[in-house]
C-alpha cells in the first residue's frame, strides 16, 4: 500500500538549475530524457522497505512482475510469465516464463529467482509482499517453469503482482536484516532501472536494454524533487520539465488552458483520513473519549466533507465516506441513510450532551462525563502538504464549535510514522492509495496488525480492532466466487464506517499536467478516469515515444534534459531528509 505525501514536498530543493539542450533524438549521442517533476521524494529504493507511492514508481518501473495489468482495465495478463495453467482444484498454478529472460546486468532470469522471491518474502514477511505470498510456496519445475501452490483457496491468482528481485543480488541481503539495504545495485527485469539517487533533489533511471517486451525509446528518466508547488509549475511552463504530478488545486486552474499542455484529473482510489487512536490492545496514550463510538461519531458529524472538497481541493475530488480499497468502485457498498454520518454540528454536540460529555465549567470545552479530564485531543499534522494546513484549520474550528478542543503538532513524515507507531496521538490526518485488489487494505485493519512493538509497527495506524472484522476478512481473503467476495468486503467496509476510527475526509484525485512538445503515447490507467503515470503500473514509460523535433522556440528538441547543478540551495522551512527506513517488518500506508 503506498501513503500519499499530500502536497508539499520534502526534503531539499536545489532551486539553481541549468538547462542544457540536445539534439535530436535521432542524432548524435546525447540522452533523451523525460524529467518528471513531483513534491515528495523517494522513502526506500528496497522494496521490502519503503511505503510512498514514489518509491512504488521507482520498483514498477525496475522490477517486472510474473504477470501484468492491462491499461485500460487492470485485468491480468502476461509479464515475465507468458502463460499459466491452473490445476483442477485451484490451488496450483504453473507459470512458464518467457525465454531468454536476463536482469539488466545480463545475468539469466530463471524459475529460481521467483521462487527465491516468494518463498523468502513469506518467511520473512515482507513488506509488499507478503499479503500475496503468505499463504504462497513456490517450486522450481524447470529453468523457465515455476509451480505456485497456495495452503488455502485464493481469489487473487493467478494474478501474481509482486516484485521479482534478483536472487544472485539480494540472497545475502535476506542473511541479515533485509530492510537496512541500501537496493542501490540498479539492477532489475523492468523498463528502467535506478543508476542514482540524491535524497532530496532528485533520482536517475536508465533504460534496461534487456526489457522482456524491449528496449525503452529513451535513454533515461530523471524525477525532480520540488519542495514549492508553484516553483514545480513554473518549471513546466518554462519547458525545463516534461511532466509534473500532484499539481496543487490553486495551481492546476491555470494549467487547463496553457497551450502545449495537457492536464489530467486521474482518479484510482486514493483519499485522506482524520485517524483516531483506537488503543485496541496496542502501545500508546491516546485520550480515553476516543474509546466511545459516540464521541467517534460526533466527530464524523462535525466535519463537513463537502467544504473540505470545495475548499481545499478546490473541488478536485469527491465526497465519499468509504474506505478506498480499489480503484474499482464495485467494492465501495451503499451506507444505508439511518447509518450515514452526514454534516450535522447539532447531531453531534446532541451526541455528546447524551452520552455525559458536558462542559461544567464553562471554559468551551466539554469534559469526561466523570469529569476526569477536558475533551483536548493532540492533532498530528503533516509539514509536507500542502493540504493539510487547510483541513486543520476547518476540522479543529468545527470540533471547536462542538465543545472539542485540540492541540496541534506539525511533523514530517518520518516523525509522524514514528508518533503513529508509539501509540502518542489521538488524532491525525493522512492519505491512501490502494492496489486493484482491496486485499491488501484490507489486511491492514485487522488486529494482528495493531503494534505492540513500536520498533515493528504494524499497518493498523489507527490501533482499531474487531473480531467480526477479523472473521469477514478472513472469509474474503478465501472466497473465490466474485459476487460472494464483493458481498464480504462491502460487510467490512460498512463495519468499518460505522465505528468510525477513520473519518474517510474524501477522495482525492491525482492531479497532473505534461508538455505536448516532448513525447507522445500517455496512457491513462484506468481508461478514461486514471492517472498517466504513478497509477497501479504506469503504462506510459514504456509506450512513451519522443516527439522528433520536439522542444522549445529556440529550435532545441524533445531530448531536452534538465541538469541538476548546485545551486543556491534555498532551505524552506525546516530541512528534512526522509532517511530509507521500514515503518516495520511489514510496513506503513497513495
Amino acid at each position: 500500500m503506498k501513503r500519499q505525501l499530500g502536497a508539499l514536498g520534502l526534503a531539499i530543493a536545489a532551486l539553481g538549475t541549468m538547462v542544457v539542450t540536445t539534439a535530436n533524438a535521432s542524432g548524435g549521442d546525447e540522452k533523451v530524457t523525460l524529467t518528471v517533476g513531483l513534491m515528495q521524494d523517494l522513502d526506500s529504493p528496497n522494496p521490502t522497505a519503503g511505503y510512498l507511492v514514489s518509491a512504488y514508481e521507482l520498483w514498477n518501473l525496475q522490477y517486472a512482475t510474473l504477470t501484468d495489468k492491462a491499461a485500460d482495465d487492470f485485468a491480468t495478463e502476461p509479464g515475465l510469465a507468458e502463460k499459466w495453467e491452473a490445476s483442477n482444484d485451484g490451488l496450483t498454478y504453473t507459470y512458464t516464463l518467457r525465454e531468454g529472460l536476463k536482469w539488466s546486468d545480463g545475468e539469466p532470469l530463471t524459475a529460481d529467482d521467483v521462487a527465491w522471491t516468494i518463498n523468502t518474502s513469506r518467511d520473512q514477511e515482507w513488506i509488499n509482499h507478503s499479503a500475496t505470498t503468505a499463504n504462497l510456496d513456490a517450486k522450481v519445475i524447470d529453468e523457465r517453469t515455476v509451480e505456485i501452490t497456495s495452503a488455502v483457496p485464493d481469489p487473487k491468482l493467478p494474478t501474481m503482482d509482486v516484485y521479482i528481485l534478483p536472487q544472485h543480488i539480494w540472497e545475502e541481503q535476506a542473511a541479515g536484516d533485509i530492510t537496512t539495504y541500501a537496493a542501490d545495485d540498479g539492477v532489475g527485469s523492468g523498463a528502467f532501472t535506478l543508476q542514482q539517487w540524491n535524497p532530496g533533489q532528485d533520482w536517475t533511471m536508465v533504460a534496461n536494454p534487456n526489457f522482456w517486451r524491449g528496449a525503452p525509446k529513451f535513454d533515461q528518466i530523471v524525477f525532480r524533487v520540488f519542495t514549492e508547488g508553484s516553483a514545480m509549475v513554473a518549471a513546466l511552463r518554462a519547458g525545463e520539465i516534461d511532466f509534473v504530478h500532484d499539481v496543487p488545486s490553486e495551481q492546476f486552474e491555470g494549467l487547463t488552458t496553457e497551450e502545449g499542455i495537457e492536464t489530467v484529473i486521474g482518479q484510482q482510489g486514493g483519499f485522506s483520513e482524520l485517524a483516531m487512536n483506537g488503543m485496541a490492545g496496542g502501545i500508546g496514550d491516546g485520550h480515553p473519549a476516543l474509546l466511545d463510538i459516540d464521541v467517534r461519531h460526533a466527530i464524523a458529524k462535525a466535519i463537513d466533507r463537502q467544504a473540505l472538497v470545495d475548499r481545499v481541493l478546490l473541488g478536485q475530488g469527491e465526497v465519499n465516506p468509504i474506505l478506498g480499497v480499489s480503484p474499482d468502485s464495485v467494492w465501495f457498498p451503499e451506507i444505508p441513510e439511518a447509518d450515514q454520518l452526514n454534516y450535522d454540528p447539532a447531531g453531534a454536540a446532541k451526541l455528546l450532551d447524551d452520552a455525559g460529555y458536558l462542559d461544567t465549567d464553562g471554559d468551551g470545552t466539554r469534559e469526561m462525563p466523570d469529569g476526569s479530564q477536558p475533551l483536548k485531543f493532540r492533532y498530528a499534522q503533516l509539514s509536507d502538504s500542502d493540504t493539510a494546513g487547510p483541513n486543520q484549520e476547518l476540522i479543529t474550528g468545527w470540533l471547536k464549535e462542538i465543545g472539542i478542543d485540540t492541540e496541534v503538532s506539525t511533523y514530517d513524515q518520518t516523525q509522524l510514522t514514528d508518533v503513529i507507531a508509539s501509540g502518542e496521538y489521538d488524532l491525525f490526518a493522512w492519505g491512501w492509495t490502494p492496489f486493484v485488489d482491496p486485499d491488501p487494505m484490507l489486511s491492514y485493519f485487522t488486529c494482528a496488525q495493531v503494534t505492540t512493538d513500536a520498533e515493528s509497527p504494524g499497518y493498523n495506524d489507527a490501533n482499531w480492532c474487531s473480531e467480526e472484522y477479523d472473521a469477514l476478512y478472513e472469509q474474503q481473503n478465501q472466497e473465490l466466487d466474485r459476487a460472494k467476495r464483493v458481498e464480504l468486503v462491502h460487510e467490512m467496509l460498512t463495519l468499518f464506517h460505522n465505528e468510525s476510527t477513520y473519518v474517510v475526509l474524501y477522495h482525492d484525485a491525482d492531479t497532473q499536467a505534461y508538455r505536448t512538445d516532448r513525447f507522445t503515447g500517455w496512457v491513462r490507467q484506468p481508461k478514461d478516469v486514471g492517472p498517466v503515470l504513478f497509477s497501479n503500473t504506469s503504462p506510459s514509460y514504456w509506450n512513451l515515444t519522443p516527439v522528433d523535433g520536439g522542444g522549445d522556440d529556440g529550435g532545441t528538441s524533445t531530448g531536452l534534459i534538465i541538469a541538476i547543478v548546485a545551486g543556491a540551495v534555498v532551505v524552506l522551512g525546516a530541512i528534512v531528509f526522509f532517511a530509507a527506513r521500514s515503518r516495520r517488518q511489514q510496513d506503513d500506508k497513495e
